[in-house]
């Protein structure tokens, strides 16, 4: 009993009220970091986005787009009506328009809380031993000895051009180059793509390039 006692000098509801404690703490570090950051972040965007040469090459975008998608422009002065209506709040130009902003602000208000109801939920800044013990491999399409795997495919490829289509191949690479579906027009049994493939596995120690016209 005093043995354990000296070990857990705290109860389990005690001990992890205190493991709560510090944990929310070291978020609340985070989160002010994370906020200082972003403030930064957000001036040093700000002046970028104020640059005139920016400002200029968006307009002349923006303009390009709507005169291709009448859609985007409709969209785009919904946007800045919206800005206006929440920036000036009463000056508007007649009670029709009012009536008409305030039906739009909803109908986006509802779209922007349905959207937000489809965002994943954000993980906890701080895991906990188990789910940093985690790890997950994956090994799919992994490669252990490259040059083993380049010389099985090599010979999968000697394997299938026999010596008479080598030969042509040779001949008709020397008449027309690298124009490949005139090579492979007089091969019936290969594609393009099989002679494109044949002449750059080959093409250091088998293809006579010096007899090119």
């Amino acid at each position: 009993s005093s043995g354990i006692n000296a070990e857990w000098p705290l109860r389990p509801g005690e001990y992890l009220w205190k493991k709560k404690l510090e944990t929310d703490q070291k978020e609340r570090v985070l989160a002010d970091e994370y906020s200082s950051k972003y403030v930064v972040w957000r001036e040093k965007l700000k002046i970028l986005e104020e640059n005139p040469k920016r400002q200029k090459d968006l307009q002349q975008c923006r303009k390009y787009f709507e005169s291709m998608f009448p859609t985007i422009k409709r969209k785009l002065e919904q946007e800045e009506r919206f800005n206006r209506a929440r920036s000036w709040g009463n000056a508007v130009r007649s009670e029709a328009e009012l009536a008409e902003i305030v039906e739009q602000l909803n109908e986006h208000q509802e779209s922007e809380d349905k959207q937000l109801e489809c965002v994943a939920p954000i993980p906890p800044m701080i895991l906990n031993p188990v789910d940093r013990g985690r790890r997950f491999y994956n090994e799919n399409g992994r490669t252990f000895d490259p040059m083993e795997e380049h010389k099985h495919h090599m010979q999968i490829v000697s394997h299938i051009w026999t010596e008479a289509e080598r030969q042509t191949f040779k001949e008709k690479f020397g008449q027309h180059g690298k124009v490949f579906h005139k090579i492979a027009s007089h091969i019936p049994t290969k594609t393009v793509a099989q002679c494109i493939q044949f002449y750059y596995f080959s093409k250091k120690k088998k293809v006579p390039t010096a007899t090119l016209r």
